[in-house]
């Protein structure tokens, strides 16, 4: 490989840390506060640079909020799309354990959501990025109950799944009393009652097998 080949390839490498050294910071101080009472400045001060190599990677403050949300999101969504696609049998539970366990080793990036969902202010442009990756994590649930052959309105029990496993995290992840691990344990019994639920309504729903 020619030498320059070489160097760019760790000119880039190097980027790439300190792209993400940026968004890990970013993550920090938007799980912190929410979006429009954050700084550059604190961002540029928690990722040890200065403010003005920050806009060397991301436009301004907005940009880099979406990109902090977009990282963690989309690579759980590539796993949870490779989990589903290969399952013929959906694990149900599974699932929810997994998207359970990763917003709970994520917490500055769940907090982040959290407070983009309350209190968010952003441009339209922004905005609508932001909804494609919430339809992209629609468009999972969509895919695991077209599976279970659901028949009634596979959006809404979408949307319907979605809010129970946010009201989960939002609910138990600061609980009272409880280390980590009991309430990560205490999270996913609350998931198991929700499965328990969920089955046997999607059973007496099921699409009508096609007349002979």
């Amino acid at each position: 490989m020619p030498k320059t080949s070489i160097l760019n390839k760790l000119k880039q490498g190097d980027r790439e840390v300190r792209r993400n050294l940026i968004i890990d910071a970013a993550q920090k101080i938007f799980g912190t506060k929410t979006y429009d009472k954050a700084s550059m400045r604190e961002i540029a001060r928690e990722a040890g640079m200065a403010v003005s190599s920050i806009y060397t990677y991301f436009e301004n403050q907005e940009t880099l909020f979406v990109h902090a949300i977009l990282r963690e999101t989309n690579e759980l969504l590539d796993e949870m799309e490779e989990m589903v696609e290969k399952e013929t049998r959906i694990d149900i539970e599974g699932l929810m354990n997994r998207y359970l366990d990763f917003y709970i080793d994520h917490e500055n990036h769940w907090r982040m959501i959290t407070h983009f969902f309350l209190f968010g202010n952003i441009s339209p442009q922004a905005s609508e990025r932001l909804n494609n990756v919430a339809r992209r994590i629609l468009d999972v649930f969509d895919r695991i109950f077209e599976k279970m052959n659901y028949g009634g309105d596979v959006r809404l029990l979408s949307h319907a799944f979605f809010s129970c496993l946010s009201g989960i995290l939002i609910s138990f992840r600061k609980y009272p009393g409880r280390n980590d691990e009991e309430i990560r344990t205490h999270m996913k019994r609350v998931g198991g009652v929700i499965r328990g639920m969920l089955l046997p309504y999607v059973q007496a729903n099921l699409e009508a097998p096609p007349k002979q």
